[in-house]
């Protein structure tokens, strides 16, 4: 195997390296501590680890509550990116421990790119990332989710199928959806009957993240997960989900693209850590992006107003 194989141009890892064939030499040559190992390997072998994120991030779970409960009217499920307006949301977003032990199993830079607050269980069907964000090299992104409360099985949990990052991922062309720009019914109609498939043909055990507070769950791009139903109607589930890309990527919307023919919907993600926009690139070069894109992140950007979902 070549080196190029394993590395870009610029010597960073063409393929995460909990995903990656060259795991052990991986962990051999890095010297990491047995806690930040012991991460690496859970992740590798389930696709999902978690992670304690500390007493101080603890402390910053009320304030996060707080700064965002009121957004919680009118039926409203889930806040998108309350980061632009609560301090206690960005920090979390941007703990310096998720940071390293994503660093050490991806072996590029992560950051955060979106946050999604949520008062009860979403009851989510289960589904993959990797139709919704994903990269070029694939597989450079990932998600965080962060328990404000601590999480009981009956207010309806993150669930997910072990191992199933391990499968390849489905493209809307692998579906039978042959057209330059897929849409949302696309997705509806043929994608998601296409995936359900998939994953029960699988057969891989469903888990449940029930975790305390201040402590984070981390899943791959490509594990197949959702919300598992509500047993206590009256309970809630307060939580932040925080989506990551990696330093030199292009990141696009798959659901909207054609891989095969090079048709990549492409985006201009904020970096939540800086406050600024992360240009994409591939091996250290820019990618190209349209007028409207960057019109589109500018003022998503200048009115910093997270949505009531």
């Amino acid at each position: 195997m070549s080196l190029f194989s394993l590395f870009g141009a610029g010597g960073k890892p063409a393929r995460p390296w909990f995903e990656s064939d060259q795991l052990d030499e991986h962990l051999s040559r890095s010297g990491f501590d047995p806690a930040t190992e012991t991460f690496i390997r859970d992740f590798a072998r389930d696709g999902a680890a978690a992670i304690d994120l500390g007493d101080a991030a603890r402390g910053l779970c009320d304030q996060a509550i707080a700064e965002t409960e009121g957004y919680f009217v009118d039926g409203v499920s889930r806040v998108q990116d309350a980061w632009y307006r609560s301090p206690a949301v960005r920090k979390l977003a941007a703990w310096p421990e998720v940071r390293r032990l994503l660093r050490a199993a991806y072996g590029r830079d992560p950051f955060p790119f979106q946050t999604l607050n949520f008062r009860q269980g979403s009851q989510q069907h289960l589904h993959s990332d990797t139709i919704h964000f994903h990269s070029v090299p694939e597989r450079f992104m990932c998600g965080v989710w962060i328990a404000l409360e601590d999480v009981r099985r009956e207010a309806g949990p993150l669930a997910y199928l072990k191992g199933s990052h391990r499968l390849p991922v489905l493209t809307m062309r692998d579906v039978g959806v042959n057209t330059s720009e897929p849409s949302a019914e696309d997705y509806v109609r043929s994608y998601i009957p296409r995936f359900d498939a998939a994953m029960e043909a699988a057969q891989l055990p469903l888990a449940w993240a029930v975790i305390p507070k201040g402590w984070a769950f981390v899943w791959a791009a490509n594990l197949a997960h959702g919300g598992s139903p509500i047993q206590d109607p009256g309970s809630t589930r307060r939580s932040l989900v925080v989506h990551h890309y990696f330093e030199d990527c292009l990141y696009y919307t798959p659901m909207h693209s054609d891989e095969p023919d090079g048709q990549l919907h492409m985006r201009l993600p904020p970096d939540v850590r800086t406050g600024w926009w992360r240009w994409p690139t591939r091996n250290g070069r820019p990618a190209r992006l349209s007028r409207h894109l960057i019109a589109a992140a500018w003022v998503r950007d200048r009115r910093r107003r997270p949505a009531a979902l």
